[in-house]
């Protein structure tokens, strides 16, 4: 599981830039690899939509917490 570091690091991220949220969109379980989660393939969509990045931004500690209570996948997930 990735640390609070982590999250905190992609939430930045997805709340910047273009190019990571659209390989989260097409790939999640690869892109969230690279911040340490490790998702098993057999149970994650193979696509999701991402909140705006106004959204990731305004509310990164939430998101932050949200994350850090299911792992990473719920708030992806919408």
């Amino acid at each position: 599981m990735a640390g609070r570091k982590q999250i905190h690091e992609l939430l930045k991220q997805l709340g910047e830039d273009d190019d990571l949220r659209a390989r989260m969109e097409s790939n999640p379980v690869e892109t969230l690899a690279e911040f340490g989660f490790k998702i098993d393939p057999a149970i994650a969509p193979f696509r999701v939509a991402l909140p705006s990045k106004e959204h990731i931004r305004d509310n990164t500690e939430l998101l932050a917490k949200q994350i850090e209570a299911t792992s990473g996948w719920v708030i992806f997930a919408r």
